[in-house]
């Protein structure tokens, strides 16, 4: 997976670590995931999907490995506050892309939705003479119930595809994935929320408010990123390898200055097959950019299957960790004390 983990572009909006990938990129990148031999989790997210992420980011799905920009008003959206994603494509495109992926490489894929893949697609594109076996649709009603659940696993279990697909509302896949994720075998695992349109009136209403909303607070936040980092002190790093777990110490402010040293440091101690700690107990501020990179190498130590941990942590830092919703991306991190206010 060498070439995946040396080209993962790692952009935090919305609270969410998306990894910039066009088309191209998600065609490697699918390919390495699925020849892993690994399970992995795609998930590619919509602006429905991100708006009610916003009312609750309890809500997101711990297992997931890779987060897309499926849709083009959530990267406008972004564009808006300075934040550039790059979008392989559409969410309600997915399906058929993913299927044209599968056949480019011969993969198996369990296609899970309500309604069957767009056949034509691969027709048009000479993909069909390759093997109609490579894909299995698993219909399902209008959503997910716990008979489907039990089905999905059961369907993948025996036919240990390379690839599963699930389009479903936001609420099911919520609800449901994370059981479906933990029993499936090793297998790589994409899932994008159903083209759903609110009708009503006042949901419509609601859904233009909290774009603007969510766009407030990103901007607000970048903000005061830029203000901590200006009036912050000089940075240094410095690792320590020798023991079993190796140590990264970043005093300062960890800004672009610094990141290329960081995630330089980091890949030597991927290679190394070390487990990596952060001190972060002298950071006084971190850049969106740094804090891009960390998120990026908790991403590539996940995928090695090693494990990236914070082992101490400013309480400037650990703020800016959760104003920000990186921190809901790392396992056991620090909560605030009660003393302690984050600011909206």
């Amino acid at each position: 997976m060498n070439n995946f983990i040396e080209s993962r572009q790692i952009r935090v909006a919305f609270g969410i670590p998306f990894d910039s990938l066009d088309f191209h990129e998600l065609l490697v990148a699918v390919g390495e995931l699925a020849a892993s031999g690994n399970k992995h989790f795609i998930f590619a997210a919509s602006t429905p999907w991100l708006l009610e992420y916003g009312r609750n980011p309890l809500n997101r799905l711990d297992e997931t490995d890779m987060f897309l920009a499926a849709d083009s008003t959530l990267t406008k959206m972004a564009e808006k506050i300075g934040r550039t994603i790059k979008m392989p494509m559409e969410y309600f495109e997915f399906p058929e892309q993913v299927a044209l992926i599968c056949a480019h490489y011969g993969l198996s894929l369990l296609h899970i939705s309500t309604t069957a893949l767009k056949t034509d697609i691969l027709v048009r594109d000479g993909y069909v003479p390759l093997s109609w076996d490579l894909f299995t649709n698993f219909k399902i009603s209008d959503s997910l119930d716990e008979k489907h659940k039990e089905s999905i696993i059961s369907s993948a279990i025996s036919l240990k595809p390379d690839i599963i697909l699930i389009s479903a509302s936001p609420d099911d896949l919520r609800e449901f994935i994370p059981e479906i994720y933990k029993k499936i075998p090793n297998c790589l695992l994409i899932c994008t929320p159903k083209d759903e349109k609110n009708s009503k009136f006042k949901d419509k209403i609601r859904n233009i408010i909290s774009s603007f909303i969510l766009i407030q607070q990103e901007a607000l936040l970048l903000k005061r990123i830029d203000e901590s980092c200006s009036s912050s002190a000089p940075s240094s790093i410095s690792y320590d390898d020798k023991k079993e777990q190796a140590i990264i110490k970043i005093s300062g402010v960890l800004n672009s200055r610094i990141v290329p040293e960081l995630r330089r440091m980091g890949k030597k101690m991927l290679h190394k097959n070390k487990d990596l700690g952060l001190d972060l107990s002298k950071t006084t501020a971190l850049s969106i950019n740094g804090l891009e990179s960390i998120v990026y190498l908790n991403r590539i130590f996940t995928c090695a299957d090693q494990n990236l941990f914070i082992k101490a942590i400013s309480p400037e830092a650990l703020m800016l960790f959760h104003q920000s919703g990186i921190a809901s991306f790392f396992e056991d991190f620090p909560g605030i004390t009660d003393e302690t206010n984050i600011e909206p």
